[in-house]
């Protein structure tokens, strides 16, 4: 876990203790105020930064998004909470996980700082379970509530602003009813420092910057849809742990979710992070990203797969370790470790895959996906070289399509120099069809320079 200490106390400082309305002080305080959270639960405070301010925390300083509840009735043969009037904002746009109900209802309910899972009626209520009676402002529980830490989640946002220059450190901030895609801390202007704090519990994303914006040594976990994301140019996402999520906002996870995802960047980079047993890909760059980096991450036990780097351009992924990750049945070369999927000009070298466990190892991968900001989305001049991987006899690595084969077959993808361990020489290393390596390296003309270690 990245070192949480509390930052310097600056003599500058407006001090705020729990109780007070941050907002208030936020307008009196002025553009590049500092501002001193002393410990303590500062609950439902939605904050809006104005130019240049800084937001410190003392350790222990905890914004929660959430309602705690004490009273409970009994109502119908069940326990209930009255007078619940929120209703967070719900997207059309979102896609349910498979079984889910009542997926992108961010008005969460937590007992004993975890999550319940939301139901479409009281008659389905059970152990672990509530329902939320927007008609009749009730909440009602599958268990018994009584002396127990029971919150619902209220605010949309914990700090949000347009205003540039703005500096969040050494706060924890939990339970924010984020609208799905929305970030408890969502720093929308230019040049956001978001560092050493914990982010937890929050239905939608943890943390996003914009251009210029810097999310560093922070511990994100636990959140209902996603960890992190971000957008823009020069974005840096450097020494963070980022685990634990995407598995309770009810949101498919491959549509989007899961540990960081990034979207129409430019220079991104992404490096020293753990992002680790996140329902979803470990770290995700979708749409238009360029000129992005990856470089020593460690990438362990994501569901869907390690970094997926898709309908993007050009990108450098160096120097990482991947272990376990999607070990979920995936098929094809889906669940890949490093998979670049209808994207172009990726170079991967020098990583450490371990696919021992499940999952595939590196796949770059063909369909059609159109053309976005800097040309069409296919999969052409990636490069993989110098990489060194374990796999399991279901493994699979190379490049496949299920349309225009032929462009990628002749697009300039290359293996070149890499390490194979595997239990047996097998048809596990596709080029359009599946071959073993004997053949992947004779007839498909790949892997020249590399090595096969069987046992």
């Amino acid at each position: 876990m990245p070192n949480l200490a509390s930052p310097d106390y600056p003599e500058n400082a407006i001090v705020l203790h729990a109780g007070d309305n941050i907002q208030e002080a936020v307008q009196a305080g002025g553009e590049g105020a500092v501002f001193w959270l002393e410990a303590g639960v500062y609950r439902m405070q939605q904050i809006t930064p104005l130019e240049g301010q800084s937001f410190l925390g003392a350790s222990g300083a905890t914004l929660n998004g959430a309602r705690l509840l004490t009273e409970f009735t009994r109502i119908d043969g069940h326990w209930a909470a009255e007078g619940q009037t929120q209703q967070g904002e719900r997207r059309e746009t979102d896609e349910s996980a498979e079984g889910a109900q009542r997926p992108g209802y961010p008005d969460a309910v937590y007992v004993n700082d975890q999550p319940l899972t939301p139901v479409d009626s009281i008659d389905q209520l059970k152990p672990g379970t509530y329902f939320f009676d927007y008609d009749a402002d009730r909440i009602f529980f599958g268990d018994d509530p009584t002396g127990e830490k029971v919150e619902a989640a209220v605010s949309p946002y914990a700090i949000a602003s347009t205003a540039n220059d703005v500096t969040v450190s050494g706060l924890t901030v939990e339970k924010y009813a984020t609208p799905t895609q929305e970030a408890a801390i969502s720093g929308n202007g230019e040049n956001w420092v978001v560092s050493n704090n914990e982010v937890r519990l929050n239905y939608g994303v943890g943390i996003n910057v914009g251009d210029g914006g810097k999310i560093m040594d922070n511990f994100v976990h636990d959140n209902g849809q996603m960890g992190l994301n971000a957008g823009g140019k020069d974005v840096l996402v450097s020494g963070n742990e980022i685990a634990s999520n995407g598995f309770w906002s009810g949101i498919d996870v491959l549509w989007e979710g899961g540990g960081a995802k990034f979207t129409e960047t430019e220079g991104l980079m992404v490096r020293n992070n753990y992002s680790h047993d996140n329902n979803g890909y470990g770290l995700w760059t979708d749409i238009d990203n360029v000129n992005t980096t990856y470089e020593g991450n460690r990438i362990e036990y994501n569901s869907a797969g390690g970094i997926n780097h898709e309908i993007s351009y050009a990108a450098s992924i160096h120097d990482n370790s991947f272990v376990g990750n999607g070990g979920n049945g995936l098929t094809w070369l889906w669940g890949s470790a490093i998979q670049v999927q209808n994207s172009q000009g990726v170079e991967i070298y020098n990583n450490f895959v371990d696919a021992s466990s499940g999952g595939n190892g590196i796949g770059l991968i063909q369909q059609e996906r159109g053309e976005g900001a800097f040309g069409d989305y296919v999969t052409v001049n990636n490069s993989v070289h110098d990489n060194t991987l374990i796999l399991s006899s279901e493994s699979g690595v190379g490049a496949v399509a299920d349309y225009d084969e032929e462009l990628m077959l002749a697009g300039g993808n290359t293996f070149n120099n890499n390490e194979y361990q595997v239990q047996a020489d097998e048809d596990q290393f596709a080029f359009g069809d599946y071959y073993t390596f004997g053949d992947f390296v004779n007839v498909s003309g790949q892997d020249a320079g590399s090595a096969l270690l069987i046992g």
